[in-house]
């Protein structure tokens, strides 16, 4: 109980800050509940639904929290149904877009934890936002990066009016020397040290100066009067005044702030006003006098803070409730809502909000606008915005210009100039023709296609005969608006012809196809034959286009073969070979071509390194004979050949495959992690050794034991050998000196013997030639493999078994019984 409690309290203090609505200078993001569906343009609640799919919120996630930040039920149900039709609209759009390309195995794959880091975390707020209007001027004081701190390093205000807890800075200088910093008591009085007490409050720094200039001209510093001594006045850290802000702020309250601060420091300090305060009306009042209204709009729009005064202490801040309020929505450079004052017309507000957009529809405004009882809708015009005076809660909506042309056609495809064109009165098409500069040469002259749309917007096409309507054979078509013209290309209507070469060139693949190649081009196209590429019995398989499809022995291809010269060039002793589209070139290597192969020969010979094989019949004999024969220390025993493993891909994929299975075999087995280790290390070599007698090979040369040779084979002859490695399920795994009279078990003990899991009975040994030799059992009897100099003994890992439950025993039993039973029964008849 004691563990789980912190977690308990962790988790609900992570819901709590997740749902806790934001505050401070954030502007109330609850208030959905002046939101209207039907206001709402298309681009906002399309805005509401990508954000909604991009945060990863289900449509239930946005219903609960609309409802829970004021939304009415009604409006919730315009809301979902404008959503079900923005989604709709977009999936349409979707599904006629191209088909993306697809992507590898790998750049689908992709781990939980991954997708779960990059899921974005939900943000109700920031998705609302896309519905909800915010103020004009609202990002004035809600904007983190902003600050209106006021600026302490410049010049002191002349007119600043000083006070208790003001600093003086008295710098005297000339025939005399005095530098003072004295601080402003409660009673408004300073204490200069040779001129006593100086009252100076209220007054300003010119005054203060005068005042203390001639309170010092009357003491030590008498040459202030002949000019030879001159006194300079500055202040120094400045007292904190307490203002109060009232009304409609985010954050009403009384504030300390520097002397030198203005309204606006103060507006900024309170996060402005809230949803219901005026942006228009804020009083400064000061003994219970106003003494400025200040109109944010003024700043905002013109930069002009003439209406921004000085603050005093005990000041106060009145920020009204709004008066007049309205919303502009679409195509406005600034959208949202707009406090109005009296006099102002509708030309005023849409100057706030800086006018059109590029694509704005002005010849009509949708308004809607309350009445006593309910809500109405009107249209205006951009001429009449001049003489109308905005009311209470108006809404205008300016919609964008329509995504049409009023006489635009187009042509395209095998014309030299396609692209849209001006639709003229009384236009045709051959006159269409005519200004794209009519038809390229590839154009198919045969047929072409008009799009246009019908009355009723339905696509509408029109089949017409291109060489007909040139040359006056058919009646000449009028053209439409949005009329769309396509000319064919006589390559667009044809598959694309592509030739092919493999085998010994230098650069084989696809290419395409052009009238009257030959051989001898496509082979320059790839760059050239290789030395190893035969001149004879070059193949050429071609399509069969007309094959009898009712015969037993169908034909797939007919195949011919060309012989050229090796400098290409045409002959009139070989026939020129004109290839077709979709022809196979091969060329095949020269049956005499050999590539030089070597062979290597490392330890006791007294020649060792690699060698060139001269024949394909050299054998081992032959290789040590070229070595200079073997050395006295050469311990014959132990030759091994290695020889390199030439995968395939095909053999390369098996073999990984087959490598996971017998890993996840070992590892289900409880095999050690190092025997594992070894398994994968041998199975990753690209050579392996093979078991040979050099003896039985030196003394018989050219027989059944003497190998052939391949290329990249190497030849190893130890000296003499001293050792046994024993490895595997053994208590100490180690080398244990060779003895001719020790035997399997010898060696075994040698190593600290068997170990608990060690599998006896398939124990083997690897001889130094690369030989294995295993175990043979006989009922109870083992027969272990003889050990030679420098062999290695493997103990593998016994599978445990799994012991018998309850259940099977029982069953085994009762099975046991019932036979005893049927053979008692049969015996007994």
């Amino acid at each position: 109980m004691c563990k789980i409690f912190p977690i308990a309290c962790f988790l609900l203090l992570c819901l709590t800050i997740f749902f806790m609505p934001i505050a401070g200078h954030a502007q109330v993001t609850s208030d959905l509940g002046n939101v209207h569906v039907e206001e709402l343009t298309d681009d906002q609640v399309r805005q509401l639904v990508s954000e909604l799919d991009r945060q990863g919120i289900s449509d239930d996630q946005m219903e609960r929290s609309a409802l829970d930040r004021g939304m009415s039920p009604v409006e919730l149900v315009k809301l979902k149904t404008r959503i079900r039709e923005i989604r709709k609209a977009m999936a349409s759009s979707t599904n006629q877009a191209s088909v993306p390309p697809r992507t590898s195995a790998a750049g689908r794959m992709q781990d939980s934890i991954s997708a779960l880091e990059q899921r974005p975390v939900s943000d109700y707020s920031t998705a609302f936002a896309m519905i909800r209007p915010q103020n004009f001027g609202y990002g004035l004081f809600n904007n983190p990066r902003l600050t209106f701190e006021p600026n302490l390093r410049l010049p002191t205000p002349k007119n600043y009016q000083l006070a208790a807890d003001d600093e003086l800075l008295i710098d005297v200088s000339g025939y005399s020397e005095a530098n003072y910093r004295l601080k402003i008591s409660p009673e408004g009085v300073i204490r200069i040290p040779v001129a006593g007490a100086v009252n100076i409050n209220g007054m300003t720094i010119e005054q203060a100066k005068k005042l203390i200039t001639q309170r010092l001209a009357s003491t030590v510093y008498s040459d202030i009067r002949t000019g030879k001594t001159t006194v300079e006045v500055a202040l120094g850290t400045i007292r904190t005044i307490k203002v109060t802000i009232i009304g409609e702020a985010t954050l009403p309250g009384t504030y300390s702030l520097p002397s030198l601060a203005s309204a606006y420091n103060a507006l900024y300090a309170c996060g402005g006003p809230n949803v219901n305060g005026s942006y228009r009306d804020i009083q400064v009042i000061r003994n219970n006098t106003v003494v400025a209204v200040i109109d944010v709009y003024k700043y905002l729009v013109e930069g002009s803070k003439s209406n921004d005064i000085g603050l005093t202490d005990q000041d106060i801040i009145k920020i009204n409730t709004y008066a007049v309020r309205i919303e502009l929505k679409g195509e406005v450079k600034k959208p949202g809502l707009y406090d109005v004052l009296p006099g102002e017309t509708l030309a005023t507000v849409f100057d706030y909000a800086g006018g059109f957009t590029d694509n704005a529809y002005t010849a009509r405004l949708r308004v809607f606008k309350n009445t006593d009882k309910d809500r109405e809708v009107t249209t205006v015009g951009k001429e009449e915005l001049g003489r109308i005076m905005p009311g209470k809660g108006d809404t205008y909506i300016v919609g964008k210009i329509l995504n049409r042309f009023a006489n635009r056609i187009s042509i395209s495809g095998a014309v030299y100039r396609p692209g849209e064109y001006e639709l003229k009165a009384g236009m045709t098409l051959r006159q269409l023709i005519a200004e794209a500069d009519g038809l390229r040469e590839d154009a198919f002259s045969g047929r072409a296609t008009l799009h246009r749309l019908k009355s009723d917007l339905s696509p509408e096409i029109v089949s017409f005969d291109v060489d007909k309507l040139l040359s006056g054979q058919m009646q000449d078509i009028s053209l439409r608006r949005e009329d769309k013209v396509e000319i064919y290309s006589k390559f667009d209507l044809k598959e694309g012809y592509y030739v092919d070469i493999q085998g010994e060139v230098s650069n084989p693949g696809t290419f395409l196809y052009e009238e009257g190649i030959t051989v001898e081009d496509l082979i320059l196209l790839s760059g050239g034959l290789k030395e190893a590429a035969s001149v004879r019995r070059i193949e050429i398989s071609r399509r069969i286009r007309n094959a009898d499809s009712l015969s037993a022995d169908i034909k797939t291809a007919v195949i011919f073969r060309q012989d050229i010269r090796p400098d290409l060039r045409d002959s009139s002793e070989l026939a020129k070979f004109v290839l077709q589209p979709f022809d196979q070139v091969v060329i095949y290597p020269a049956p005499g071509y050999f590539v030089q192969q070597n062979s290597v020969v490392e330890g006791e010979v007294l020649y060792p390194g690699k060698y060139t094989l001269q024949a394909k019949g050299d054998r081992i004999s032959d290789l040590v004979a070229r070595a200079g024969g073997l050395a006295p220390n050469a311990y014959l025993p132990g030759a091994v050949l290695v020889r390199t493993r030439h995968f395939t891909r095909i053999e390369q994929n098996n073999a990984e495959i087959g490598l996971d299975n017998l890993l996840k075999q070992n590892s289900e087995s409880g095999s050690s992690p190092a025997l594992q280790s070894q398994l994968l290390r041998s199975s990753l070599r690209r050579s392996e050794t093979v078991g040979i007698d050099l003896r039985k090979i030196m003394s018989s040369p050219h027989s059944g034991f003497d190998l052939l040779l391949d290329d990249g084979d190497t030849l190893r002859i130890p000296k003499q050998l001293q050792t046994v490695r024993v490895n595997g399920e053994v208590l100490y795994p180690t080398l244990v000196r060779y003895n001719k009279n020790y035997s399997f078990k010898d060696y075994i003990i040698g190593a600290g013997g068997f170990s608990d899991r060690s599998a006896r009975r398939k124990s083997y040994v690897v001889s130094a030639n690369g030989s294995v030799k295993g175990t043979r059992s006989f009922l109870f009897f083992k027969h272990y493999p003889e050990v030679s100099p420098g062999a290695e003994i493997y103990v593998p890992l016994r599978k445990e078994r799994q012991p018998l439950r309850t259940a099977e025993i029982v069953s085994l039993l009762v099975s046991l019984a019932t036979l005893l039973l049927i053979s008692y029964n049969s015996i007994h008849k």
